[in-house]
């Protein structure tokens, strides 16, 4: 089991090469766990699943890639690249780990505020966020095997976008 583990491991990390990016960031987005909502019966709370973390971190992507690309976004398909891990459950706090990066290079200096004030924006998106540019050590500590209680569906493959 752990030598599957290791190989997994190693397989993405070669996979994930992030020399050819214009200008990867580290980022990590902290999930609330519980969100109220009202509707016709009264208020109640929901809890977070993996599943909801997924949808919120796709509609986060939607909205950046769009403020991004603009219309091209749509038009022709454009995508960030992006590497999203989720860590947590149970007693720590959901979280994403991601390789995102900046294609543009006039938005340089504003891709962290971009990324942090959309994140708020979103309905599970919680306060705690980080961002910095980042290097293969980066990639090395998202894919790390601990706080994963499944490392290959730890990897958010539905929202991971690797343009090699």
């Amino acid at each position: 089991m752990t030598t599957n583990r290791l190989s997994l491991q190693n397989s993405i990390r070669q996979w994930v090469d992030i020399d050819h990016w214009n200008h990867p960031f580290g980022v990590t987005l902290t999930l609330k766990q519980r969100v109220w909502i009202d509707n016709d019966r009264g208020r109640h709370g929901v809890t977070l699943t993996p599943e909801d973390g997924s949808r919120n971190l796709r509609h986060f992507l939607n909205v950046l890639k769009k403020q991004v690309y603009g219309s091209s976004s749509r038009r022709f398909g454009k995508q960030l690249p992006v590497i999203p891990v989720l860590e947590g459950g149970g007693t720590k706090r959901l979280h994403y780990h991601l390789v995102m990066d900046c294609p543009r290079d006039d938005l340089i200096e504003v891709f962290p505020s971009m990324v942090v004030q959309t994140w708020r924006k979103t309905v599970w998106g919680h306060d705690q966020t980080h961002i910095t540019p980042c290097d293969k050590g980066w990639v090395s500590y998202i894919t790390k095997l601990r706080d994963k209680p499944d490392f290959g569906s730890s990897i958010d493959w539905l929202n991971c976008h690797n343009p090699h």
